[in-house]
Parts: C-alpha cells; sequence; structure tokens
C-alpha cells in the first residue's frame, strides 16, 4: 500500500465535517493523542493482536507525515490506513511461514492493566466478538468507533444494506453467545 493510496481516502467520521485538506504532520501531532488509543482499539475488535494493533496505529502515524500528504477526514483515514497495514502485516506473516496454525480466538492482547480493569462480562463479550466472522467483526468495529453505515460501507468497500446486515448478524450472535435472546421479553412479562 502507498501512501497516495491511502490519501485518496475520503470518508468523514460523525465528529468530523468536511474541512479543506490539511497537511497529515499537523494533524499528526493534533490527534496523536487522543486518537492512537482509539485506534488501537478499533484494531483490536478487528481481532489484531495487542503489538499487531500498535505497531500498525503507528505505522498509520508515520504514513500520515509523509511528505506531501494532505487529508480532509483524518478520523477515517488513520483507521483504514491502520487497517490496511495490520492486514498486510498478517499477509507478510502467511508469505513467511509455511504451515500457520489457525488462530484460536482469546483475549490475546491485554496488557496487566487492561486485564485488571476488565470484567468478566467484558472478557466473554470481547471473546464473542473475536469469534464473528471477518465481515461481521468489522462492521460491528466501524460501528462501535462511532461511524455511520454509510461512512462503513465506503471504508469496506461495500454497500450500507450490507453493512447492516453484518451488523445484524453480529448482534444476533452476540445476543445467543451471551444468552440474552428473549431474556428481556420474559423480564417485560413479569413486570
Amino acid at each position: 500500500m502507498t501512501v497516495e493510496d491511502a490519501v485518496d481516502v475520503r470518508l468523514a467520521g460523525p465528529l468530523e465535517k468536511a474541512v479543506t485538506p490539511l497537511p497529515g504532520i499537523e494533524l499528526a501531532g493534533a490527534l496523536h493523542d487522543e486518537q492512537y488509543p482509539r485506534l488501537v482499539r478499533f484494531l483490536l475488535l478487528h481481532g489484531a493482536s495487542w503489538t499487531e494493533a500498535q505497531d500498525a496505529a503507528q505505522d498509520a502515524f508515520i504514513q500520515m507525515c509523509a511528505p506531501g500528504v494532505t487529508i480532509t477526514y483524518p478520523r477515517a483515514w488513520l483507521r483504514t490506513v491502520a487497517w490496511r497495514s495490520w492486514v498486510s502485516q498478517q499477509v507478510k506473516l502467511e508469505e513467511t511461514c509455511a504451515e500457520l496454525p489457525e488462530p484460536q480466538p482469546s483475549l490475546r492482547w491485554q496488557t496487566p492493566a487492561h486485564a485488571a480493569e476488565l470484567g468478566e462480562e467484558e472478557r466473554q463479550v470481547i471473546s464473542l466478538l473475536l469469534q464473528l466472522p471477518a465481515k461481521q467483526r468489522a462492521a460491528m468495529a466501524w460501528h462501535l468507533d462511532g461511524f455511520t453505515t454509510e461512512e462503513s460501507a465506503r471504508a469496506m468497500g461495500t454497500t450500507q444494506v450490507a453493512v447492516r446486515q453484518n451488523l445484524a448478524r453480529a448482534r444476533a450472535a452476540l445476543k445467543q453467545g451471551l444468552r440474552l435472546e428473549g431474556r428481556f421479553t420474559h423480564e417485560r412479562r413479569k413486570a
């Protein structure tokens, strides 16, 4: 992936208004402290390990600082570039390893501090998220990061209908995994 490919991404996040493109290096300095942790979380929800997510997030900020890069919608640009960086890490890993074992969904990305902060329910939700198919996990990650279905569809290179369908399937799988199906209906009947 080249910097030029990433610069063409023109997505507005829900908090971003269309503005005049700004130099990437200025944006990187202004956004790093706020967006770096969110970008890492976004990649973790896609299934990246802790180190993979940090590497890809840092790579996105490095690419943002490249000479001549101007960006209109920095939040979406960062997520798209970081995701592409993470995917390219996976492709390179597959090319260098003859036989890769199938990854087991787990909370392998936790830091000791993060592990202490997570409750049992949060661990269960994250574990279920990591077991979702890639498209459902991607739709859910964009949604949880505050992007609309239209913005998510553009970023994922698909339609809004597909994003909504993947979100619905992801929610259904999470409800089933958490055994929430019918629970609220049953509770309403009691009340």
